[in-house]
């Protein structure tokens, strides 16, 4: 069973690499979590018994069911037991419940708005010239390679794919595309725009998520799930709150030769019971989802946007490859800052960063040392060529 799934869960692995683990967990995790529990609620309301009601001795096993379909489509509306029913039935459509016929739908829909970032970011990255995913699928690839020539052969293939992808950003920068477009693969910023908009993207989806709760589930409280949590801890039950009623009122008309006849009706929402559970869940995890996005946001604008942290990434990986001294001299400090400025560029960087999160520290260590060698011979072959030219005998 597991060998025949393994390849289709490999394939959803190596899917995640365009990423980190933050977004994963908005557009993967959240947003299969959130589809299961639509499923499953769909399933128990389209294919189960979702309501029972309590109906007079009169009504037979067809009427029965007629009340039940009535009641669970048209809503119905929840009093306390010691309150007596209002006489006008004006009131009483006033604090109907409607929303249980609704849950299935509104999870699908908070699902697809926690994979649209995602969607956004993979649909707009190819714009660039520069195929993320391949490039870190190339990358990965060397964590395959034991034999040190055959990994060495590998890294340099990475190394390679990578610089010619950024050699084409620099090709298509001349293209015709949009002002925003030009500016970032003019200076190399195209990815770390796209990506630090995506991180704001799951940011604004989560506040979304929670004025969508509290417009769908009742504005009683302003954080919802804080407050149902406190009715829960202090005893305040369902038959006082009103929160998920498990037993309900439904009224409906029946018209037999010309005469209405009103009924009302007890009915049992069971599913209400599951809805509590599952909307407690989703409001507390998606306040979680919404601190660790932004966290990672703020580490992504300043690891991208500051120069001095951009140097410090490379530097440190090849301080630790030994390509440079510990500390670097000052000729080796003027290398590693032509060489981030000039050959990466913060998109560079910021693939070598992706590349860490997804690969490690070995990985990314050795493609950029592989990138920092070629850098240098580029540098030496233009200072030969520079030195023939200037030379007399060349004259």
């Amino acid at each position: 069973m597991i060998g025949a799934l393994s390849p289709y869960i490999s394939r959803i692995r190596r899917s995640y690499q365009s990423n980190d683990i933050i977004d994963r967990l908005n557009y993967q995790y959240t947003a299969t979590i959130i589809s299961l529990a639509a499923f499953t609620l769909a399933a128990t309301q389209y294919v189960g018994k979702p309501i029972q009601c309590w109906v007079p001795p009169e009504f037979t096993g067809s009427w029965e069911k007629y009340a039940e379909t009535y009641c669970f489509a048209k809503g119905s509306y929840f009093l306390p037991i010691d309150e007596e029913i209002d006489t006008s039935y004006s009131q009483r459509e006033k604090i109907e419940i409607g929303y249980y016929q609704w849950v299935p739908l509104v999870l699908a829909f908070q699902a697809i708005l926690f994979y649209l970032p995602s969607f956004i970011w993979k649909a707009l990255n190819f714009n660039t010239g520069i195929n993320v995913k391949a490039i870190l699928t190339s990358a990965a690839q060397v964590k395959k390679k034991f034999d040190k020539s055959t990994r060495s052969a590998q890294v340099q293939k990475a190394a390679s794919h990578l610089l010619e992808a950024l050699e084409m950003q620099r090709e298509l920068k001349k293209s015709n595309v949009g002002p925003i477009t030009q500016i970032g693969k003019t200076r190399g910023i195209y990815l770390v725009i796209l990506y630090l908009f995506t991180k704001l993207l799951y940011v604004l989806n989560v506040i979304l998520q929670f004025v969508i709760l509290n417009a769908f589930l009742g504005p009683q409280y302003t954080f919802w799930g804080v407050g149902i949590l406190q009715d829960l801890i202090n005893g305040r039950e369902w038959t006082e709150s009103g929160h998920f009623p498990r037993v309900t009122l439904c009224d409906f008309n029946v018209r037999v030769l010309g005469n209405i006849h009103r009924w009302t009706v007890q009915c049992v929402l069971m599913i209400n019971m599951f809805n509590e559970k599952i909307f407690l869940f989703f409001w507390f995890w998606f306040l979680l989802v919404g601190v660790l996005s932004v966290l990672s946001l703020v580490y992504w604008l300043f690891a991208t946007a500051i120069g001095d942290w951009r140097i410090g990434f490379v530097s440190k990986y090849l301080r630790c490859t030994s390509a440079v001294s510990d500390p670097p001299t000052n000729e080796e400090e003027r290398q590693i800052s032509g060489f981030v400025r000039d050959l990466l560029r913060p998109d560079g960087v910021f693939l070598l960063r992706l590349i860490q999160t997804n690969g490690g520290d070995l990985l990314v260590g050795e493609i950029t040392t592989a990138l920092f060698n070629r850098y240098k011979e580029r540098i030496e072959e233009k200072n030969n060529s520079r030195a023939m030219t200037a030379s007399p005998s060349s004259q």
